[in-house]
């Protein structure tokens, strides 16, 4: 999540990580926790605090089906697998 966004929630700090990126460098960052409302029920999660976007960790998605139009505007879908 954009540390601008972190701190506008007032999420609760955990720790630091060096943290590895999908190019394979590394990058020192905090971690908070949050709490998502993920299909129903609330868990929760580590946030990182890197970035621009906020970006879902793929976690979150085992046991889902993902489909993605990668465009600007383009669909997000993400359905349970029965």
């Amino acid at each position: 999540m954009p540390p601008s966004v972190i701190a506008a929630l007032g999420l609760p700090y955990l720790i630091n990580i060096n943290a590895n990126l999908a190019n394979n460098s590394t990058v020192e960052t905090d971690v908070y926790l949050a709490k998502v409302l993920w299909n129903g029920v609330e868990r929760n999660i580590a946030a990182l605090a890197m970035g621009r976007r906020p970006l879902i960790g793929t976690a979150l998605l085992e046991d889902y089906h993902l489909s993605i139009d990668f465009c600007e505007g383009g669909t997000v879908l993400v359905d349970e697998i029965l």
